[in-house]
C-alpha cells in the first residue's frame, strides 16, 4: 500500500512541493502501529547486520535525495538488491525537508516487508519535542489537516514508533 506509490526512484525525483499526502491517515496510523511492534521486538543494539551493507544517514525529509540514492545504487525490492544487501539507516528521517511523510512512511513499509534486511535506527530528530518544532509537526498539520497534539494523530503515532527504535548497530562485530 505504501511501497508501490512511494518507491519510485525515477519518478520520485520530480515530486512537486506542497501537495496533499497520497496515503490515507488511517493507513499511516496502522503502518506506524505495526512497525512499532517490530521495533519493540528488536534489541536496542542491532547485531545481525551482515556485509555488504548500504548505510544511509540524515535523510531529513529529503525524499527526492532518497529516490536519487535508490535510482543510482538500486533499491531494496525483490527485483532490486534486497537479497544481496542489508540496509542500515542511521536516523534523522524527518524535519528540514518538505517530504518527511513520504520518506518515513516508505522506510516504515520497507521495514515491515523486509524486517531482517532493513534496519532503522533512532536519531535525535526521532523525538517528539525535537520534530514538533523543526518541521515534522507542521508538515503533518498542514498536509494531513490534523491536530498534532491529539494522541491519535499520525504525528503522535509515528513518534510512538520512533520511541521503539534501536539506538545502535554493529556490522560484523565492528562498532
Amino acid at each position: 500500500m505504501f511501497i508501490k506509490p512511494l518507491l519510485k526512484p525515477k519518478e520520485g525525483q520530480d515530486i512537486k512541493p506542497g501537495g496533499e499526502f497520497p496515503c490515507k491517515r488511517e493507513h499511516i496510523i496502522e503502518l506506524a502501529n505495526e512497525v512499532s511492534n517490530v521495533f519493540a521486538s528488536q534489541p536496542i543494539v542491532i547485531k545481525e547486520i551482515r556485509p555488504p551493507t548500504k548505510i544511509v544517514g540524515d535523510i531529513h525529509g529529503q525524499y527526492v535525495d532518497l529516490m536519487r540514492f535508490f535510482d543510482i545504487w538500486k533499491s531494496p525490492t525483490d527485483t532490486g538488491d534486497i537479497h544481496a544487501y542489508d540496509y542500515l539507516f542511521l536516523g534523522n528521517y524527518v524535519d528540514k525537508g518538505q517530504y518527511s511523510l513520504e520518506g518515513i512512511c516508505l522506510l516504515f513499509a520497507l521495514k515491515l516487508k523486509y524486517p531482517k534486511q532493513i534496519m532503522l535506527m533512532r536519531g535525535n530528530h526521532e523525538d517528539k519535542h525535537v520534530n514538533m518544532y523543526l518541521g515534522f509537526g507542521d508538515e503533518c498539520a498542514k498536509r494531513l489537516g490534523e491536530d498534532i497534539n491529539d494522541p491519535n494523530s499520525v504525528f503522535s503515532k509515528i513518534n510512538e514508533a520512533f520511541e521503539q527504535m534501536p539506538l545502535a548497530a554493529i556490522v560484523t562485530d565492528k562498532q
